[in-house]
């Protein structure tokens, strides 16, 4: 088209795996995505310069609280879930002590206890 040299070395050939969707945004959880490097057209305004450059930094801080934040909510889930764990086995132990004790006041001999002890915590 009849650039000059200044702009031949600014604006490289498009190639495939420069519009390829980023892992960190389809992977979230992926190992080793901090390594990754964006394409040459997010560092258009100086190729040499742009990890240094403000508005990549902005960009990366943006990164790593997006990820803080998704851990932070995933570590809330994590220990409620082992809270819900540890209430529903405690909940089967009651369960079955009670039904042990019901028949067994009822006259009845049971082996409604043993289940019980593989529901202790």
């Amino acid at each position: 088209l009849g650039a000059d040299s200044d702009t031949l070395a600014s604006y490289q050939v498009l190639k495939a795996e420069d519009l390829t969707v980023s892992k960190e945004v389809t992977e979230e959880n992926r190992h080793g995505q901090g390594s990754d490097r964006l394409a040459w057209f997010w560092r258009i305004n100086s190729a040499e310069n742009s990890q240094k450059s403000k508005w990549m930094n902005e960009l990366n801080w943006l990164k790593a609280k997006a990820q803080y934040d998704y851990w932070s909510k995933e570590l809330k889930l994590v220990q409620h879930e082992m809270c819900w764990t540890v209430q529903w086995f405690q909940n089967q132990e009651l369960e079955w002590n009670t039904l042990h004790s019901l028949f067994s006041q009822l006259g009845y001999t049971t082996q409604l206890g043993q289940p019980a002890q593989y529901y202790r915590v």
